[in-house]
């Protein structure tokens, strides 16, 4: 019976490790030529602000919108929302309410639609680009704003750690916390 049972966990641990792969590893990215603005989710800031400045940069979209830029413990970011000039693109730094991915997309619902807004390009990690976009096309829906995602490499030995966090958040995304 023990043995039953360390084989049905082993491939269970399989079937996580090749779907956590499509999902966190590999998941499907956008990588738009025009965007309303570009949106850096707050958390992993060395990671998704770099990418955020750089698509702003090129040119991608005229606003860039950084999420917690002003509290983010990473000085780069501080700076960027505490002196938003001197770039060919305007910066605007919010903190969101609830402080977690679905506050941060509801904020956009409501800045998208005040600012009207027709696109957004969402900048994430990799390992968090499915659930952000889930969640943001629930707040989204409706209101005609195309959605991008668009995810900045992470460190490979963070990645257990944050495949197996994100798991656990895309099982309560899919069965209690349904909404927007």
């Amino acid at each position: 019976m023990l043995r039953l049972m360390l084989r049905v966990l082993v491939l269970a641990l399989v079937a996580w490790a090749v779907v956590a792969v499509f999902l966190f590893v590999y998941p499907r990215r956008d990588r738009p030529r025009h965007a309303s603005a570009i949106v850096v989710l707050g958390g992993d800031a060395r990671g998704r602000l770099p990418l955020g400045l750089e698509l702003a940069g090129a040119g991608v979209a005229p606003v860039l919108v950084v999420s917690d830029g002003a509290g983010s413990d990473w000085a780069p970011a501080r700076a960027l929302c505490a002196h938003p000039g001197g770039h060919s693109f305007r910066v605007v730094c919010f903190r969101p309410d609830p402080f977690s991915t679905r506050g941060e997309a509801r904020e956009m619902k409501r800045m998208a639609a005040a600012r009207g807004w027709r696109s957004l390009l969402v900048v994430t990690s990799t390992y968090h680009v499915y659930r952000a976009r889930m969640l943001f096309q629930r707040c989204l829906k409706g209101k005609h704003v195309r959605l991008y995602v668009e995810g900045a490499r992470s460190g490979w030995l963070s990645l257990p750690l944050n495949a197996a966090a994100e798991t656990l958040k895309l099982g309560l995304a899919e069965t209690l916390r349904r909404g927007c």
